[in-house]
């Protein structure tokens, strides 16, 4: 499963999972400080947030500065909604700041306990979604392509890392990263590129790319929604990475940037 539903809301099971660690890391840390002095309970609470946000700031600092020219503006560069992160560097600087924040014996205890039930929980969820993924394939599915032609997804694969992305042109983010994805196309010549549309007829497709001067190679009509079902893929836009085997590595459910595009490619295949 990639991303859940929320009553009206979908959202990407990784970020979701990570939450619920912290929180749950957060709660741990404030009931074993409490059991101490009554001040450590605040104490130890901004010591765990002060290691989390050095993680973040430099985990994106790091990540931005890998992938500097993809980046327009500096504005782009702040718009963390595409999550790119140096997850090393992130980890790096946690663990900095944890070492230091651990010379206060009087947060020792509370302080581990909280990092290690976040880290424990992180663990044992990244475990699950790597055994969900490990059934995950492309699928033998055909689909019918702009000029009325059905083909199935192997076709067109060949063998060959693929990135499956699944959009609308209702969808403003599908709108916003369709750039980046046609640029990656031109770039990545050893790599395929499947837009695949979501419950949309042909003639709202041809109309939307001709409109926005778009041009892919493999633009396929998904009628049903029969892709997003299998791979409980809910919410668009949500982008699916297949390597060569057609083994689902990583899923991206949100707007792309040519950076976080970037970085996944360049990790994954």
């Amino acid at each position: 499963m990639i991303a859940v539903n929320l009553g009206p809301f979908a959202f990407p099971v990784s970020p979701l999972l990570a939450l619920i660690s912290v929180i749950i890391g957060f709660t741990v840390t404030s009931l074993v400080a409490k059991k101490g002095v009554t001040e450590n309970k605040e104490s130890a609470s901004n010591a765990l947030m002060l290691i989390l946000l050095a993680g973040l700031v430099f985990g994106r600092l790091v990540f931005v500065l890998r992938f500097a020219d993809s980046f327009d503006s500096f504005w782009q560069m702040l718009d963390i909604r595409d999550r790119g992160i140096d997850y090393m560097a992130a980890l790096f600087s946690s663990a900095v700041v944890l070492f230091i924040q651990l010379r206060q014996r009087q947060l020792r205890k509370a302080l581990l306990s909280g990092v290690l039930t976040m880290a424990g929980l992180f663990a044992v969820f990244s475990l699950v979604i790597s055994a969900g993924r490990l059934q995950a394939v492309l699928p033998d599915s055909s689909f019918m392509q702009l000029d009325g032609q059905t083909v199935t997804l192997p076709e067109i694969s060949q063998q060959q890392p693929t990135v499956v992305n699944l959009w609308a042109t209702w969808c403003p983010p599908c709108q916003r990263e369709m750039p980046v994805l046609e640029q990656a196309e031109q770039r990545y010549s050893d790599v395929k590129f499947i837009l695949l549309n979501q419950r949309e007829p042909t003639h709202t497709v041809e109309h939307f790319l001709q409109q926005q001067g778009l041009n892919f190679n493999h633009v396929l009509l998904d009628n049903k929604g029969d892709m997003a079902t299998n791979m409980g893929a809910f919410g668009l836009p949500i982008t699916l990475y297949f390597d060569a085997n057609g083994q689902l590595v990583h899923s991206h459910m949100g707007e792309l940037s040519a950076a976080s595009l970037q970085q996944s490619i360049e990790q994954y295949f």
